[in-house]
């Protein structure tokens, strides 16, 4: 990866503007010349802004010389240990990532370090992610405030809340949500696209944990972004609101309803897919019906 972008990358990671960073050791322009990959740092001011990040230089090194098609074949490695179910493979991969990360401060390996843990739990024990939560509270702070200090999110940004929304606390989600409807929800594609897979990742989390009013306006915004290019959030929205109204116990509900509006995937030979949302409609009927019957 290209030295300037390395740096950039690792400074708007910690929040940090270039005009904050370089105060007191060079002027702004050197280094945003640097960033745009338009000049060279000497290895004695890339030193200086580097301590001020806290990043030790040989880790600048490290990641600049790194193959980012490394990190692409070991996620490959990781989805097939999975697959397998491959317990102690997963065990040793979950202390690789651990050990990557506390080598390069590079946030990708801490991001798989507790989604292994998740996988090895859910393969294992009775899995709730309340449990999981609960004894896992340190590192969901550390993931909440690697969030909270990018101002400007990315697509490494949006899967790392993906990987873990079923972390957080609703009123995290929520301050999320405003921050990104400010910055994201716009006219340019991509952004677009982004804040409307984290609208129906919202959706989801809402679903799990029984705030099933959000639900509506989840489904309004989606329908808001919707055009012919992702015109499959239609659907999940729909699919979605009908199945918190089940969940939610109302009377006008039913589960032919929900199961109509992913009827389509059949239709269209994605049986695997329309299984897994049957499946996931399933899970939550269940444990909900259990929350209500449960004593308090």
């Amino acid at each position: 990866m290209r030295s300037g972008k390395v740096f950039k990358n690792l400074r708007e990671e910690r929040g940090v503007s270039q005009r904050k960073l370089t105060e007191g050791i060079c002027a702004r322009s050197t280094l945003a010349t640097f960033e745009n990959e338009g000049s060279h740092l000497s290895v004695e001011l890339c030193s200086k802004l580097l301590d001020r990040l806290n990043i030790h230089i040989d880790t600048y090194f490290s990641l600049i010389s790194e193959d980012p098609n490394s990190k692409t074949a070991e996620f490959s490695a990781f989805k097939k240990s999975v697959s397998a179910e491959d317990i102690e493979e997963l065990q040793q991969k979950k202390q690789d990532y651990f050990t990557l990360y506390t080598s390069t401060r590079d946030f990708y390996w801490f991001n798989l370090y507790p989604h292994t843990e998740r996988v090895i739990s859910q393969l294992t024990d009775s899995f709730t992610y309340e449990k999981f939560n609960q004894a896992h509270k340190r590192d969901i702070t550390t993931i909440k405030k690697y969030l909270n200090k990018v101002k400007n999110w990315g697509h490494f940004e949006f899967a790392v809340f993906s990987n873990s929304i079923w972390y957080f606390d609703l009123d995290f989600i929520r301050l999320i949500k405003k921050r990104l409807e400010k910055n994201d929800k716009t006219s340019v594609e991509e952004k677009k696209e982004l804040y409307g897979s984290f609208l129906l990742n919202m959706s989801s989390y809402c679903l799990e944990y029984g705030h099933f009013e959000l639900i509506e306006q989840l489904k309004e915004d989606l329908f808001e972004l919707s055009s012919y290019e992702n015109i499959y959030w239609k659907t999940m929205a729909s699919f979605q609101l009908a199945l918190a109204g089940e969940l939610s116990d109302l009377p006008s509900a039913s589960k032919e309803e929900t199961l109509s509006h992913i009827r389509i995937y059949e239709q269209m030979d994605e049986e695997d897919h329309y299984q897994n949302m049957i499946n996931y409609r399933k899970r939550l009927v269940e444990k909900h019906k259990k929350s209500r019957t449960s004593p308090p």
